[in-house]
């Protein structure tokens, strides 16, 4: 009788160890899961798109038909900025700033540091959004035109 007893402990101990195993288990998958998703992704604009090159588009302009923008980005975080006032007042006016421009701390948004404040763009692949002063897309009827494409690869 004693070796009855002694061998069905021995059973039900073997069987509970098992079974721990198996919750061990299945809170390591748990873990792993949660693990996984707190993978933050670190591509970026800044570090995963050819952003280099010459962007080129015409703006909307209150009182000018508008404004061709042409924006050339360096890859050593220099910039030049031609704007052209087209069919204004006193006739075709053109400005050009040059300078740097940083990144944001995402990599998704630069701007440029120019005498007069500066520009904000989202940077897309082979397109740059222009931003409004608070460094929103902008949006409406006119959206599309705040978009320059880039020209030269």
């Amino acid at each position: 009788m004693k070796k009855v007893v002694l061998l069905f402990a021995v059973a039900a101990v073997t069987l509970v160890g098992c079974n721990n195993d198996e919750k061990k288990e299945t809170i390591s998958e748990e873990n792993t899961e949660n693990v996984e998703s707190a993978i933050v992704d670190i591509h970026s604009s800044e570090n995963s798109l050819d952003w280099a090159g010459v962007y080129e588009g015409t703006t909307p302009c209150a009182d000018c038909k508008g404004i061709k923008t042409v924006l050339e980005l360096n890859e050593d975080q220099t910039f030049i900025l031609s704007q052209t006032y087209l069919g204004g007042s006193t006739g075709e006016n053109e400005l050009k700033q040059t300078g740097e421009f940083i990144w944001n701390h995402a990599g998704a948004m630069i701007r440029l540091r120019t005498e007069t404040g500066g520009f904000q763009y989202k940077v897309g692949e082979n397109q740059l959004w222009m931003l409004d002063v608070k460094g929103n897309t902008i949006e409406g009827d006119l959206a599309d035109m705040y978009i320059l494409k880039k020209t030269i690869q």
